[in-house]
């Protein structure tokens, strides 16, 4: 039996990054991903704590990850937003750059913009910082 994607599924699968080919396809070791989460945090202008480690991120905040969780973000309990919120990226989940690029986006948006879950505007968002992101790393190249 064949499984059903889901809106949410579809919507994160629509996401592009703007990453070179040749950089999409490189390794996403833990380095770049700390640094890459702090690129995007920095353009949505939000603070962060990220950590790369399951049972860390649980005795941190308190929620599970299944061996399929890529990412997660943490806002604080329900009432009492975290001033700084806890990202969560599974390094075994993110081969590639650009696979980890998509989901960094994601969990930013959902730092930057909790309220938002996983409806529309909250794709639009991760797409914006992805294009924004994207934007800045070729000016930077280009100067």
């Amino acid at each position: 039996m064949e499984a059903v994607e889901t809106a949410v599924q579809r919507r994160h699968r629509r996401l592009r990054h703007r990453l070179p080919t040749g950089t999409a396809n490189l390794p996403a070791d833990p380095q770049w991903l700390l640094d890459r989460v702090l690129t995007y945090a920095e353009a949505a202008k939000v603070p962060v704590t990220v950590i790369l480690d399951a049972q860390a991120y649980t005795a941190r905040t308190g929620v599970p990850v299944t061996p399929l969780t890529a990412g997660d973000c943490y806002t604080g309990p329900p009432g009492d937003r975290a001033a700084v919120r806890v990202i969560y990226l599974s390094p075994v989940l993110l081969p590639t750059r650009g696979v980890a690029e998509c989901v960094i986006a994601h969990e930013i948006m959902h730092a930057r913009w909790p309220s938002y879950g996983h409806r529309p505007i909250a794709f639009q968002r991760a797409q914006e910082l992805l294009d924004h992101v994207g934007a800045v790393a070729q000016l930077t190249v280009a100067a």
